[in-house]
């Protein structure tokens, strides 16, 4: 794993880490694709609040999924909203409405909710994914009130060159329950390059853990309906007529279904749900350019991004009839169309401007069998100002400003009652900026003090949605607004070595976030709406070591996060995020044999607002041994969930237990 700033000029002194042959993979990186706010010397010089993990790293904790894979990073907690089948992620406290997810610099958060399923992105095609926390980049455009999550891809570097690898999951009754295969081929030739990625994982099902007690819909053993199965095709070539322009065509489409396991906890008959997603289909079209004028480097992302879902709700855990009040069939059928342009500007060798415009059209459609189509439109536009200055040799300033307005053009609702009709639509605008020092004390020392204030627009989904009769509308909700401070201090102990600390604190106004109301508002309860609960504190800590401790490889990291509701009504909890979370791992190279241990841990957290609903905290543990030969033929074999423990991260909702998987991958 990488971490803010490790590639400074400023530090090249000792700061500059490259761990344990992860240059490799930093090499495949589509530099086109990243976004981070630049130094003062017009090349990738990091200097903002962005942690990483690259591709080898995923592949060697068995990271298949991007929700998986985001949770090795500092900062960042994997939740599951158990009741939808979703993996989503927190970063400091913020969820993937106020942390957008983009790939190669372009925004893929689905437009009605804002909620990607990361379950759905796997991560076999990507180089790394970047987080970038409060402090991020102005140019990465609205909606980023807690910072910004970018899935980088790859870009070949070698006249031809490759990777195939396939795996088999097994429960510990010696059932093979899961596969995936992977294939990634690249060619760079004097002028041009391509890349290509092809994926496939199934699952029929995951076993739940052997000390499971028996709930009314789940009897243990085999989960029910949770199985999953998604496929993915990446392509893009890339034409390089010299050594600074660059134009770039993508097409990404990727196909998923799954199943949603029922709630199986201590609540009553009221949180069941037997749904299937039998189509979870995402096609994305971009263009992706920089071009050089003397002092000037202007960027251009075009895109067009189509996401198509159905949802079935049968009547009972047999699947297989659709007869009474509860069943339905939902269609959504949503794109989004956009442009991004950004003029990076070098004033002198000591200042930078860049200027960035940003268009984006959100198109949602949906309607259930038997009832007429819905139609909703937002449309989002955001002009940002980033300015660098090097003050003196060992201190950078960075300030930054936007301004974002989102027009609500087209919202439709239907109910049985009223009919179709148009909502409120309604117009916001905000005003966001930033402020960060970042201070070399010496060769092996930064410190960084940043203040920022973003913000995020309501979804369409946070205004009008009825969610299946179990929630009730609210049109007038307001924009949220955060004021993030952080202290950061990173050091290399070593050559190979490296801390980072930092302490945050986030005030965030007229915070959203689904509230339990009476049984008797609507008409599927349990019953909620989403509110702004006004005032909500984020304080916490951060501590990451990371590099090699003799010939010992460890990755650590720790977040204590304690977030606080400030408003009027203390009693609605904050949910889904533990105050204490932590990953460690430590392996081992006894020449061409590999071994390694990794342990996650949570505390508990609270599943719903009235606090009914508690996940308990665990600590997993992991196991992974493999063999590399001299062909670049790598097999592992990993036991995940040692222990068969029972833990879940939303309540009634359990993980899987112990866990043998076996995999080959090959490079050349």
């Amino acid at each position: 794993m990488q971490h803010p700033a490790s590639r400074l000029p400023l530090l090249a002194g000792g700061l500059c880490l490259c761990l344990n042959g992860l240059s490799q993979a930093d090499d495949n990186v589509f530099e086109l694709g990243q976004i981070f706010v630049l130094g003062s010397h017009g090349d990738a010089s990091r200097l903002d609040n962005t942690d990483s993990v690259d591709s080898r790293d995923m592949r060697l904790h068995d990271r298949e999924t991007v929700g998986e894979a985001l949770n090795l990073i500092p900062g960042v907690s994997l939740s599951k909203t158990g009741a939808r089948n979703e993996q989503m992620v927190y970063v400091r406290g913020f969820d993937l409405r106020q942390v957008p997810v983009f790939i190669d610099g372009i925004p893929v958060y689905v437009p009605y909710d804002g909620y990607p399923d990361l379950g759905r992105f796997t991560t076999f095609e990507l180089s790394r994914i970047e987080v970038s926390k409060g402090f991020s980049s102005m140019t990465y455009g609205p909606n980023t009130l807690g910072g910004a999550i970018n899935l980088v891809t790859r870009r070949p570097q070698e006249e031809f060159e490759g990777e195939i690898g396939t795996g088999f999951s097994f429960t510990d009754r010696a059932e093979n329950n899961g596969e995936w295969t992977y294939a990634n081929f690249g060619t760079r030739q004097d002028n041009w390059w391509a890349q290509m990625g092809l994926s496939y994982l199934n699952e029929d099902y995951f076993r739940l853990p052997g000390n499971f007690d028996d709930e009314r819909l789940e009897d243990g053993g085999r989960r029910g309906n949770s199985d999953r199965k998604d496929k993915k095709i990446n392509f893009k070539v890339g034409f390089t007529p010299n050594d600074t322009d660059e134009y770039v065509l993508g097409y990404v489409k990727q196909d998923g279904e799954k199943g949603n396991p029922a709630y199986a906890g201590h609540l009553g008959g009221s949180y069941n749900r037997f749904w299937r997603w039998p189509k979870w289909d995402k096609t994305s079209y971009y263009i992706n350019t920089v071009t050089a004028f003397g002092d000037h480097k202007v960027k251009a992302r075009l895109y067009h991004d189509i996401y198509k879902n159905d949802l079935y709700s049968y009547d009972n855990d047999s699947y297989s009839t659709q007869k009474t009040s509860r069943a339905f069939r939902s269609y959504y059928d949503d794109y989004s169309t956009g442009l991004s342009l950004e003029d990076e500007w070098t004033l002198d060798e000591n200042n930078q401007l860049r200027l960035a415009f940003h268009h984006k059209q959100d198109v949602h459609r949906e309607h259930d069998a038997g009832e007429p189509k819905q139609r909703f439109e937002d449309e989002t536009q955001s002009l940002a100002l980033e300015y660098t200055r090097k003050l003196t040799e060992r201190l950078t300033l960075i300030a930054g400003f936007s301004h974002d307005r989102r027009n609500g053009r087209e919202a439709e609702t239907y109910t049985s009652a009223a009919g179709l009709f148009e909502e409120e639509g309604g117009r916001e605008s905000t005003n966001n900026g930033q402020l960060g020092l970042f201070f070399q004390a010496d060769p092996r020392t930064l410190w960084r003090f940043t203040v920022a204030r973003k913000s995020r627009f309501p979804t369409m989904k946070d205004r009008y949605s009825y969610r299946f009769g179990s929630a009730l509308p609210n049109p007038d909700l307001k924009t949220e607004e955060a004021t993030h401070f952080e202290i950061g201090y990173k050091r290399a102990l070593s050559d190979s070595l490296e801390l980072d600390l930092a302490l945050f604190r986030s005030h965030v106004d007229d915070l959203l976030q689904s509230v339990r109301v009476a049984g008797s508002a609507c008409s599927n309860p349990p019953c909620s709406q989403m509110q702004n609960v006004s005032e909500a504190r984020m304080n916490g800590v951060e501590a990451s070591l990371n590099g090699n401790l003799g010939a010992w490889e460890v990755n650590f990291n720790y977040l204590y996060l304690n977030r606080q509701n400030r408003s009027s009504d203390d009693s609605i909890r904050l949910t889904d995020t533990p105050k204490h979370k932590g990953f460690l791992s430590i392996g081992r190279w006894f020449g061409p044999w590999h071994l390694m241990a990794s342990s996650d841990a949570s505390s508990s957290r609270y599943s719903s607002t009235d606090g009914t609903q508690e996940a308990s905290g665990f600590v997993v543990f992991n196991l992974k041994g493999g063999y590399r030969f001299d062909n670049g033929l790598q097999l592992d074999a990993s036991v995940q969930n040692l222990t068969d423990h029972e833990y879940e991260y939303s309540e009634g909702y359990p993980e899987p237990g112990r866990t043998f998987v076996v995999q080959a991958n090959l490079t050349f």
